[in-house]
């Protein structure tokens, strides 16, 4: 470079100017404009070896990308061609074309500029690494947090896949967790235009069966796992020697591979055991209220019963003490409705005491409840079942669908004065939908504000929406004064195999 002060400076000013710079592809850019400054050249390019040699970066006239590293491809017959090195290794090269003669001095300079970039390259890549781990640290905390602090069901799985998209910086995240059967269901996602939650994964040959089963991550590169096109990473949620689920994370087909599968990974694992601890708080939380209904069960049942069994003693003998009709016809009124209160309280404690896990079949759980029913109705009602009940409807459904037709039954006994009611329940051909129908002859709802029973309406009817909404599905309400009430209840069942890319 023979001691020139002023290219000597004008290369300081590009040294520094390569530290200066936030992010790789500006400063890909940046090394290509800063070489053809110094030599003077009007075309530039950097072609960057990943597998093969790909022009990146050019300036000039825009030749278009061209996908080879062949220098003559960008238009000249003498140029200049140095290696760019990252700790020795071949990262690519920087060409220069387009003056009739490149000097000695030329070569010098471009070969200046590619050792500087390596350096800079070298740098960003350990800012960008350290950048992502500060990502993936963020995101586990912002997880634990929200999680212990109250975020529980769905809610948390949609954290989950929210956080580690965002971290990875893909377009597409997913957690695959195991159904009641075994089976891998994809339960929740998020990003991306992918309608796949609710979607069985197929056993065979899939990379999501293959992590959840060896408990090994695996990243793939464009095109080479089920669902998603792009590059992919698939990593087990292990919580000690379980293994939870599936996390996926995905990037659309043009965007750059991962590179720190073992920061998903960590993510996944810590997201895995803070899920567990929640459970785990979850189900000690639920004893507790088991063993709350068993002492407010014996205590109705000792204290309260007893106590309106001799309420009702004493205003039944009260009825041999006057000659008044009236009187005795408004005693007899008050006996016959303590012994419907007690026939309440004593439904109240049955299903108090009832174990969670009930092994009667679904069919016989909901004929016991329209049989209970018809004690309050005075009849029977109809019951119409169609499908595979017992062996389609997930176990989680059952108690919510048992719960439904019991209150959908007693509205319609304490405020309808319905003289027929039809209960029809049944799956769908496709076995993707489950419904519940009850229909009565009764006199409506209450169109008014202030109507007698318009509270214990709204509470029950809102009781059901909250059940159907809980498994991703829908409550309606039909009512014609006069003419009696239909309430249908949808829930959708997550048996479609998914369609694989």
């Amino acid at each position: 470079m023979g001691g020139n002060l002023s290219t000597d400076q004008r290369l300081l000013d590009v040294v520094l100017s390569f530290a200066g710079t936030d992010s790789l592809p500006d400063l890909l850019h940046l090394v290509v404009e800063s070489a053809c400054d110094l030599v003077d050249a009007p075309y530039g390019a950097l072609a960057v070896l990943d597998g093969h040699r790909e022009l990146l970066e050019w300036s000039g006239q825009n030749p278009g990308h061209i996908t080879t590293g062949d220098p003559r491809s960008i238009g000249a017959a003498d140029f200049v061609g140095v290696p760019v090195l990252v700790d020795g290794q071949d990262f690519g090269s920087l060409y220069l074309s387009g003056k009739a003669v490149f000097s000695e001095g030329d070569r010098e300079l471009a070969a200046t500029v590619a050792a500087a970039a390596g350096i800079a390259i070298k740098k960003q890549r350990v800012h960008d690494r350290v950048r992502r781990r500060e990502a993936w640290l963020k995101a586990a905390a912002e997880v634990t947090t929200e999680l212990l602090t109250g975020t529980t069901g769905r809610e948390a799985l949609y954290l989950v896949a929210k956080r580690a998209r965002t971290a990875a910086n893909a377009d597409f995240s997913a957690l695959v967790l195991p159904d009641h059967a075994g089976e891998l269901v994809i339960e929740v996602t998020d990003g991306g235009s992918y309608d796949a939650e609710g979607m069985r994964v197929p056993k065979d040959g899939t990379v999501s069966y293959r992590v959840y089963e060896t408990g090994r991550a695996e990243c793939h590169e464009a095109g080479r796992v089920e669902l998603v096109p792009g590059p992919v990473v698939v990593v087990p949620m292990s919580a000690g020697e379980r293994t939870l689920g599936v996390l996926i994370v995905a990037r659309a087909w043009s965007q750059p591979a991962f590179e720190d599968v073992e920061l998903v990974q960590a993510f996944a694992t810590q997201a895995a055991l803070v899920l567990e601890l929640t459970q785990a708080q979850g189900d000690t939380e639920r004893l507790a209220v088991l063993e709350e209904r068993d002492r407010i069960a014996r205590d109705l049942h000792d204290l309260v019963i007893q106590r309106l069994f001799g309420l009702g003693l004493g205003l039944q003998g009260l009825t041999g003490m006057t000659t008044k009709p009236q009187i005795t016809e408004r005693l007899g009124g008050f006996v016959e409705e303590v012994d419907h209160t007690i026939r309440e309280i004593r439904r109240t404690i049955f299903s108090l005491q009832e174990p969670v896990a009930n092994t009667t079949s679904l069919r016989g759980q909901l004929l016991r409840a329209v049989a209970d029913s018809a004690q309050l109705l005075g009849f029977e009602p109809d019951v119409a079942m169609r499908g595979p009940l017992d062996t389609v409807v997930p176990d989680r459904v059952r108690p919510d669908l048992v719960a439904t037709v019991r209150e959908a039954l007693t509205n319609v006994a304490r405020h309808a004065r319905a003289k027929h009611v039809k209960v029809a329940i049944g799956v769908d051909r496709e076995m993707t939908r489950l419904e519940l129908t009850v229909r009565d002859d009764g006199r409506g709802l209450p169109l008014p504000d202030d109507s007698p029973g318009r509270a214990q309406h709204a509470g029950g009817l809102e009781n059901m929406a909250a059940r159907a909404r809980r498994h991703h599905g829908r409550c309606s309400v039909d009512s014609v004064p006069g003419a009696g009430v239909c309430i249908t209840w949808l829930v959708p069942l997550a048996l479609q195999e998914a369609r694989w890319r």
